[in-house]
């Protein structure tokens, strides 16, 4: 290890001369920083727009995780397939049984007991009775079923294993009831619990059988379950059996009842039958004094005076219209001459006559005499008074009608008078009639109703012998030979199939929760970050061996050496024409190999010829001179504190030609110190000096040291542990970052498990540090 001293590793009057250049170098390079940074943030935002699936992703994931899905198909399917065969195979009978309906009727029993429909609520409602527990009694009761121990729990042997599994084996029944796990005895009597027993047995019967109807057809399918072949064909042939006899028994009894109804029913209806026909007897004996033949010649006297009224009121109608007339005229004798009643009287014609020659006459005397003249005053006179006679004539004609029209009017009156009489008359025959035809349609309904239960009667009390079931067996179950569960390969296939299932969505939910990062691909998609390289972890006897501090200078050839040499590429080329000569590096939390990289970093630009300097920016967990074994008496806390010159402070490392600036914990603020002017005043002054410097800082999201050192730094590279750092953290620190408008160069990957990175197939460089090791040399 070399030793600061008069080397010349920074000569004193070099750092304090090109302070004033340096403070505008820094300066242009700080605005041109700012410039991108607004586009270098944008970059680093996650594009969460695309909705495409990645089916390659998708492949990759479960490659990843095929070990998973795997032990999940193996396991499931093994389990599945030892329980298959522990269970006992169940076989099932079958008995289809046709509602028929096309039955020959002996006699018209229809409405008594009608059959069985057709329809599908009709077959449903058979199918429920086929269920019912009252016809399952019987097969029970007809086969003993409750001396069988498949259907009697009582008598089946419990096993060892479901003993042990009971509470009653280890505490007492009152306290199982005090808890609620039991419900508390209820005493019984003998037959009670006989009854209990058969329910019981009844219910697990039920259990076994199945009844359905065959797609739309009016067959009913009737399968019984068990574990003895030729019992679920008895049973299943019993059921069907006791169908059809609980139908004829049901008939039987609806035609017994009907039976019985009918001749109660008939002694009522006789006697109803003859008191309504007495009462028709009495009541038409009461009126045949008044309506016999009265009724029609009453109607034909109203017929008859009706038309005569008609007429009466027509000449009525008639006479008042004359008079109307002629008293309306009466006022104007200028138009009493067109009356009809004066035009027809001879007397008034001979007086027109007349007043006619006295008016030729009145003409001739004015004209020869004038108005003047005795003989002219005298035929005036006689022709006033022939005008009076006229209208005395008229007047008279006029009275004349005025009689007339009473007479008429009286003729009208007495009709209507006569009309009333017989309709009043008329109305009492019909209200009898009435009466009595009501009474004899009572009567005829009650003989017809009496007919029609005596001969229903006599058709049912004739039918009781001829019944006959409305269904029928067409195909009796047969004695399977097949047991029909379990179904062992179809279930295996389906354990096989969903076990694939089940595991693909574990393998799914357990990379959801997967909180880590394992390729730059996904520090690109999740954090937003660019992913500029990967770091293999070093294990097994190539960690034993070698000194990691200077691994890339004693292992030149290597995977990992490669690795940071390709890291270094990529920030050399992160800006092409004005490559970053200081570079910070910082992490998320402590121990993601933060430190170590930044040592193989400066190394390796060592190595390539280039002046480096390694700077411990670390005031709290210092790690650089632990790693190169060098002495931290004169650090950078003594050089920013003015306590000893910088070529004291910096120390060179032999072997690898390393420069090192290590540091120390202080007990003044760290934070004060690498943000002072002084630090930004020593860092201008050692890029004259050196060609690329490396600052290694603490974690971002445990100080903000980070914050202040990548502000100074051209870039900065942010670490990230492979499969450790949760992933909300890096984020986090991520967003400090850029937040505080560091130049964040990219992320970097370190402690890389190479085989199973390769073993996961995510396509970025990492797979090839796995798949092709020729290319590197052997550790």
């Amino acid at each position: 290890m070399g030793q600061p001293g008069t080397k010349g590793y920074i000569p004193g009057a070099s750092l304090s001369n090109s302070t004033t250049s340096s403070t505008v170098t820094a300066n242009a390079q700080a605005e041109e920083k700012r410039s991108r940074l607004k586009s270098l943030a944008n970059s680093f935002t996650p594009n969460n727009d695309n909705d495409e699936i990645d089916l390659q992703e998708l492949l990759r994931t479960l490659w990843r995780r095929k070990s998973v899905i795997f032990s999940i198909v193996v396991l499931l399917t093994v389990l599945v397939t030892l329980v298959v065969f522990q269970i006992a195979p169940k076989y099932t009978a079958a008995t289809n049984v046709i509602i028929d309906g096309r039955k020959n009727q002996v006699v018209d029993i229809e409405s008594v007991m009608s059959g069985v429909s057709s329809e599908m609520g009709a077959l449903l409602s058979e199918v429920e009775v086929i269920k019912s527990s009252s016809l399952i009694r019987r097969v029970v009761t007809d086969l003993n079923l409750e001396k069988d121990p498949e259907f009697n729990a009582e008598l089946r042997e419990v096993p060892w294993y479901k003993t042990l599994l009971k509470p009653e084996t280890y505490v007492g029944d009152d306290f199982l009831v005090s808890i609620g796990l039991k419900k508390p005895e209820v005493l019984l009597s003998e037959t009670e619990q006989a009854e209990e027993r058969t329910n019981r047995v009844i219910n697990n019967v039920k259990e076994h059988m199945d009844v359905s109807i065959v797609g739309r057809s009016q067959v009913i399918a009737i399968s019984f379950t068990s574990t003895n072949a030729r019992k679920a064909s008895l049973i299943a042939n019993t059921i069907a059996d006791q169908y059809i006899v609980d139908q004829l028994e049901a008939k039987f009894e609806a035609t017994r009842r009907a039976t019985s109804w009918l001749n109660d029913r008939l002694a009522s209806l006789r006697d109803k039958v003859q008191v309504s026909e007495g009462a028709v007897q009495a009541y038409r004996e009461s009126i045949s004094s008044q309506v016999g033949q009265g009724s029609k010649l009453t109607e034909q006297q109203i017929s008859e005076l009706n038309s005569q009224l008609i007429l009466a009121q027509a000449n009525r109608a008639e006479a008042q219209a004359r008079l109307n007339q002629v008293q309306r005229l009466l006022g104007n004798t200028a138009d009493l001459s067109s009356a009809a009643e004066v035009l027809n009287s001879p007397l008034i014609q001979r007086l027109r006559d007349q007043e006619a020659e006295l008016l030729r006459k009145v003409s001739e005397l004015e004209s020869r005499y004038g108005s003047r003249h005795p003989a002219m005053i005298k035929a005036r006179a006689e022709l006033t008074d022939l005008r009076g006679s006229i209208e005395r004539e008229v007047r008279k004609i006029a009275q004349s009608l005025k009689n007339e029209v009473g007479v008429a009017q009286a003729r009208v009156s007495t009709l209507q008078q006569s009309l009333n009489s017989l309709e009043s008359k008329n109305n009492t025959q019909n209200q009898a009639e009435i009466r009595l035809r009501e009474l004899e349609r009572e009567a005829n309904a009650n003989r017809l109703l009496y007919e029609n239960f005596l001969n229903r009667f006599k058709e049912t009390n004739s039918q009781e012998d001829l019944q006959q079931a409305d269904a029928r067996i067409i195909s009796r179950a047969e004695v399977p030979v097949d047991p029909s569960a379990p179904k062992k390969q179809l279930i295996i296939a389906v354990a096989f199939v969903g076990s694939i299932f089940l595991g693909v969505v574990l393998v799914f939910v357990l990379e959801q929760l997967d909180n880590s990062f394992r390729s730059t691909e996904q520090l690109e998609q999740i954090a937003g970050v660019p992913g500029i390289g990967m770091i293999p972890l070093l294990t097994g006897n190539l960690l034993g061996k070698t000194d990691v501090g200077r691994f890339p200078t004693h292992k030149p050839g290597s995977a990992t050496t490669e690795s940071v040499r390709s890291l270094r590429t990529s920030l050399m080329l992160s800006n092409v024409d004005n490559p970053p000569r200081i570079v910070g590096i910082t992490s998320t939390v402590p121990s993601e190999g933060k430190s170590t990289l930044a040592a193989w970093l400066a190394q390796v630009t060592s190595n390539s010829g280039q002046r480096t300097l390694l700077v411990d920016c670390d005031l709290r967990r210092p790690t650089v001179h632990k790693t190169f074994g060098a002495d931290n008496k004169h650090s950078l806390v003594e050089l920013l504190a003015d306590e000893c010159t910088i070529d004291q402070a910096i120390k060179k490392d032999e072997e690898t030609g390393l420069y090192l600036l290590p540091a120390k914990v202080t007990q003044a603020n760290a934070l004060d110190l690498l943000s002072s002017s002084h630090m930004q005043t020593t860092l201008m002054a050692l890029r004259e000096h050196f060609d690329f410097i490396v600052l290694d800082a603490p974690p971002i999201l445990a100080v903000s040291d980070s914050k202040v050192i990548g502000l100074m730094a051209d870039k900065m590279l942010y670490v990230v542990k492979w499969d450790s750092t949760p992933r909300g953290l890096v984020k986090a620190g991520l967003k400090e970052t850029t937040e505080a408008g560091i130049d964040l160069a990219g992320a970097v990957l370190t402690q890389v498990n190479v085989k199973k990175h390769a073993k996961y197939g995510y396509g970025d460089y990492g797979y090839y540090y796995g798949r092709y090791k020729d290319y590197y040399a052997k550790g």
